[in-house]
């Protein structure tokens, strides 16, 4: 595929605040009860830590990241308290901040036993959003294809993986994630990123001769956004081959009521006799006993006085005076 994408900075506020929304273990624990059980808990930081926690699940960013800084400046190394605090790094607008807790929240992580909770999982969506965020995309990839194939599914995941199977060529690769994407619940996709979607999906469509289909989406993207030059650019593309191909049919029609429909040439007419077959020369059946004029009569098989020499010319008669 072509590399026609562009990286649009697409993770809305709202996707974020999913992430802080309060969830529940399978064993109905909460955040608190499982840090303080397999979490790096101590009583020096334990407070800090509850309330940022109580402030997270109220989507209050600002008091969550107070409190849990003031733990991690007090020694505390949890997976949680990382997590939480990338999180709201994200919502605060500080990237790269957000990428070095994810890292911390990582490795973190990793130590826990399998599936003990759903942050396990969630790591790879948002830590490979981050990185995709700030154009890391090699990194990126793995994360965000584990994701895809363990984490929940989303608007947001799916378009990200299919843009970057999309900027490695995988052009199949890409068109499942990208359709997979618009399968999701795009109500509260933002409109410019989901105009976005439906035109570097229409492009894809587009490369693989799919011009229905490039058609169907590049036409809602421009409902979306009427002005994207993009967008407009490959509609154009698209009505000049759909113009070329009404061109080509009606030829083929015209050609197939020439040929009856059947879409052969007409049969050929019969070939006149072969030479063989004619008449010989030399027959006398329906010969012309006068020879045209100044032609050479053939020699008199009677020997007479007025017999002339084969081969000689006979004079034309003269017609007799007039009276």
């Amino acid at each position: 595929m072509k590399r026609i994408f562009q990286l649009k900075s697409f993770i809305p506020l709202a996707i974020l605040l999913g992430c802080l929304a309060p969830m529940t273990l399978w064993a109905e624990m909460t955040d608190f009860e499982f840090y303080k059980k397999y979490g790096h808990s101590n009583k020096a930081w334990n407070d800090d830590v509850e309330r940022g926690f109580a402030s997270y699940d109220a989507q209050k960013c600002d008091e969550a990241m107070a409190s849990l800084k003031q733990a991690v400046a007090s020694q505390c190394q949890d997976a949680l308290v990382y997590f939480k605090l990338a999180v709201c790094s994200e919502v605060a607008g500080t990237p790269y901040t957000a990428l070095q807790y994810y890292q911390l929240a990582e490795e973190k992580l990793q130590k826990l036993p399998p599936a003990l909770h759903r942050y396990q999982k969630d790591i790879y969506e948002n830590y490979g959003r981050a990185l995709f965020q700030s154009k890391r995309l090699e990194e990126a990839f793995p994360l965000l294809t584990r994701a895809a194939a363990v984490g929940s599914p989303s608007f947001g995941l799916y378009y990200m993986v299919g843009y970057l199977h999309a900027k490695k060529g995988n052009t199949a690769a890409a068109l499942e994630f990208f359709e997979k994407a618009l399968s999701q619940d795009i109500s509260k996709a933002p409109p410019p990123i989901l105009a976005t979607v439906y035109r570097e999906v229409a492009k894809s469509y587009f490369q693989n001769k799919d011009y229905e289909k490039s058609s169907d989406l590049v036409t809602k993207a421009l409902q979306i956004n009427p002005s994207d030059q993009e967008s407009l650019q490959l509609k154009t593309q698209i009505g000049n081959i759909k113009n070329q191909q009404g061109i080509i049919q009606m030829i083929q029609n015209a050609e197939d009521q020439r040929t009856g429909g059947t879409g052969a040439p007409p049969p050929p007419q019969p070939l006149p006799p072969a030479a063989s077959k004619l008449p010989p020369l030399g027959s006398t059946t329906g010969q012309d006993p006068t020879p045209p004029l100044g032609t050479v009569r053939p020699p008199s098989s009677n020997s007479g006085t007025n017999s002339r020499s084969p081969g000689t010319l006979e004079p034309l008669p003269i017609p007799p005076p007039k009276k």
